[in-house]
């Protein structure tokens, strides 16, 4: 393996400052954001290049993993979904409740610090339990993310507020394959 020696001014193209993150807020509304209970705020800091706003910076060139932050206020959080690859979160600041199963119904909280590895094709949701804003960081394998599969609740609740769910990549889960 051949080593690269870059100039600093080079390397400081892939540095991504918490301090900026304010200014770099994701366009992207996912389907459950449409539910007022998981409006969030998400900062995609590595990977996801086609929503990245960061015109300075060469964080969406990595192709291992994205890395986004998410911020949201107490009791919003992000609705129940599954991926076919793991999704990591690691809590900085709150508590937060991370419910896996169909229903939901299990619960394990996480600290600022804790992490949890969510295995492929386990739904999940994630709220903050926390008694103001609080912040998180979800990683996820592959450049891109992995593809979402929303809960059936999740994709019902969007449709009653008259969201077209079916525009989005596979919008409800039956357990098996994405339909």
């Amino acid at each position: 393996m051949t080593t690269i020696e870059w100039p600093r001014e080079e390397m400081e193209k892939y540095v991504v400052r918490y301090k900026d993150l304010p200014n770099r807020i994701s366009p992207v509304r996912l389907l459950d954001m449409a539910l007022p209970r998981f409006e969030r705020k998400r900062y995609p800091v590595t990977g996801r290049s086609a929503e990245q706003n960061w015109s300075d910076k060469r964080v969406g060139e990595v192709e291992s993993f994205n890395i986004n932050f998410v911020s949201c206020e107490a009791g919003h959080g992000i609705g129940a979904h599954a991926h076919d690859a793991d999704e990591a979160f690691v809590v900085l600041t709150g508590r937060w409740s991370v419910s896996f199963g169909e229903a939901g119904d299990r619960e394990i909280e996480i600290a600022p610090f804790d992490m949890i590895a969510v295995p492929p094709n386990v739904m999940h949701g994630v709220t903050n339990i926390s008694d103001s804003e609080a912040l998180l960081i979800a990683v996820q394998g592959a450049h891109s993310g992995a593809t979402i599969r929303w809960s059936p609740r999740v994709v019902e609740e969007a449709r009653a507020l008259g969201m077209d769910a079916d525009a989005v990549e596979f919008p409800g889960y039956t357990g098996g394959e994405p339909c």
